[in-house]
């Protein structure tokens, strides 16, 4: 019985399970699927949700991009400035400035102006230039703030109209009241990256840096010779009508209608080719026309067209190694003809140049009478020595860089037929050697700190400048001699 009863009694439990999983199994089913469906609506409005996320973010993407396009660009290159243009080349600004220091030790009086531990801003010119129109059209403004309390003038106002954007066959054309023109670099090279500290003593006196009060100036530059059969190319060809070469002034009025000419052609014929032995060459000839104007109301305005003269290149107190006199040159064309050659190669650069001035000198007065002439030839080199990189390496560009030139230059002018009274009665006639060494270390690019040894050696001098250098005390006339002039210079170019 006890057997039966337990058999009942389980028969009964598991009929009892059977019947609540039967009775509970719809309604399980039933919320199992509404929170399926409940997870896939969820799923699909985050899904939706997403993709309208994506789409939004596609879009700030390029609303990002568009703006980011439209900002102008800001790029530097040492020696060039700082230059902003807007991102569709409708307009761009640049700014440099152009700096130099230098620590005098000039030979002589201190109490002429030959002092020595003085320092002077040799150059000091800021530059500003605004671009329009892909550079179509150039505004220059510079300023030139050099020397011991020299007045502050233009260095250069211009505009420069790049029409070979237009068809390459056609100029780049400047005008305004203070235009650039050039009669080769050879004379010199860099006032910024080369040693030599000035131009040569016939070519600075008269056509100088060929600043000019105003005028319109024609050039070509970097064409190529390929089309002609030549491996090369024109640097530069310029042709340029322009009155006061050589004159500071701000756009004053000239007070003559006798205009200056000047023609110039730079040329390196090997530049195509392959061979760095023969890539180097640069052939240049300069002409510069001085069309002189005696009438007294325009006498001011000549420049340094209406003398023959040179000065030394002593920041303070220049002296006077010889001199035709103020207003001392009749009317006429005074011609400078200036041929040079440049060759590079590596480290090395070579510089060959001359000089030739006639004047015509037209006119019968005491004064302007006489034969003028003078002539000069120069020879430069500079080097490279050392650089991190090792021997004979380095650039202008390339910090811890040591650059070493030397130069020698003759100069020769004569007044035949002159009234007596030039340099004060003593000589009409002069020979001025100049030799000169440098050596500079680059600091950072275009940045350089060196020093320049002038050595001078002059066949005549007038009494006043041999006691201004020291040469005699008492001063002799007709007597020559020699001094030396050191300066310490720093060099940046922005």
């Amino acid at each position: 019985m006890a057997a039966v009863k337990k058999f009942w009694r389980g028969t009964v439990a598991l009929a009892g399970m059977l019947f609540l999983c039967l009775a509970t199994s719809p309604a399980s089913a039933d919320e199992v699927e509404d929170r399926i469906r409940a997870l896939e609506e969820v799923q699909r409005a985050n899904a939706a949700e997403l993709e309208k996320l994506k789409g939004e973010q596609v879009e700030l993407r390029k609303e990002a991009t568009a703006a980011a396009a439209k900002l102008p660009d800001f790029t530097y290159r040492p020696g060039n400035g700082l230059n902003i243009e807007a991102a569709d080349k409708s307009w761009g600004f640049r700014a440099s400035v152009q700096s130099q220091f230098r620590l005098l030790f000039l030979s002589g009086q201190d109490q002429v102006g030959r002092t020595q531990g003085e320092i002077v801003a040799r150059r000091f010119r800021p530059s500003f230039i605004y671009c329009l129109n892909n550079c179509l059209w150039e505004i220059e403004l510079q300023f030139d703030l050099d020397g011991f309390g020299t007045d502050s003038l233009f260095q250069r106002a211009a505009v420069h109209a790049h029409l070979e954007n237009m068809h390459p066959w056609l100029p780049t054309v400047d005008f305004g009241a203070d235009v650039s023109t050039t009669i080769g670099d050879a004379r010199r090279g860099s006032s910024d990256t080369g040693s030599q500290a000035e131009y040569d003593l016939l070519s600075r006196n008269g056509f100088n840096t060929g600043s000019s009060g105003s005028g319109i100036v024609f050039n070509w530059d970097d064409r190529s010779l390929s089309g002609v059969g030549i491996p090369g190319r024109v640097r530069r060809f310029q042709i340029a009508t322009v009155n006061g070469v050589g004159r500071g002034s701000d756009n004053v009025q000239t007070f003559t209608s006798k205009r200056d000419t000047v023609l110039y052609l730079g040329i390196e014929p090997f530049s195509q080719v392959k061979n760095k032995w023969l890539q180097g060459f640069e052939f240049q000839m300069g002409a510069f026309f001085c069309n002189v104007d005696d009438r007294a109301e325009a006498q001011a305005e000549n420049g340094n067209c209406n003398r023959l003269r040179l000065e030394d290149h002593g920041d303070g107190g220049e002296q006077t190694l010889f001199d035709t006199g103020d207003a001392s040159v009749g009317k006429g064309i005074n011609t400078f003809l200036m041929p040079g050659v440049n060759y590079r190669v590596g480290p090395y650069t070579f510089r060959a140049a001359g000089g030739f001035q006639r004047f015509e000198d037209e006119g019968n007065s005491a004064a302007t009478r006489g034969r003028k002439t003078g002539n000069m030839f120069l020879i430069g080199h500079d080097l490279y020595v050392w650089s991190p990189k090792g021997w004979l390496t380095g650039s202008a560009t390339t910090p811890g860089s040591v650059l070493f030139g030397t130069h020698f230059e003759r100069n020769n002018v004569e007044c035949e037929g002159c009234p007596a009274s030039i340099n004060s009665g003593q000589f009409h006639r002069n020979t001025v050697l100049l030799r000169e060494w440098d050596l500079f270390y680059v600091i950072a690019p275009r940045m350089n700190i060196g020093v320049h040894v002038l050595w001078y050696d002059a066949s005549n001098l007038t009494t006043t400048v041999q006691r201004n250098l020291d040469i005699r005390k008492n001063g002799t006339a007709g007597r020559g001699g020699d001094w030396v002039d050191a300066f310490l210079s720093w060099r940046y170019t922005f």
